[in-house]
């Protein structure tokens, strides 16, 4: 069996063009990229705004529930003295946590 070198011309790949290399960065970079570990654009600013309402919302819970206490304190107030003094200290030390 004989062997044949063939010698084959193949043209230059085209350069990408600057605006579709543009574009296609700010796509990647707008739903995440390819690295789920580090994610960038909407979803990075989708997962801190998610974060903050958490925090926020907790905070109001806590709030909301320190409120409930001051208010049964403050209807035991003159029936249950004693145990209105316990749950105002409860609301307090919950604030200072």
């Amino acid at each position: 069996m004989s062997v044949q070198k063939v010698s084959v011309l193949v043209p230059p790949l085209r350069a990408v063009p600057p605006a579709a290399a543009w574009a296609a960065n700010a796509v990647a970079w707008l739903f995440g990229g390819a690295d789920p570990d580090h994610p960038t654009g909407l979803p990075a600013w989708f997962a801190q705004l998610r974060r903050r309402y958490l925090a926020d919302r907790a905070a109001r819970r806590d709030a909301g529930e320190r409120m409930a206490l001051v208010a049964l304190a403050r209807r035991y107030q003159v029936s249950q003295p004693e145990f209105a003094k316990d749950l105002l200290a409860a609301a307090s030390v919950d604030r200072r946590v």
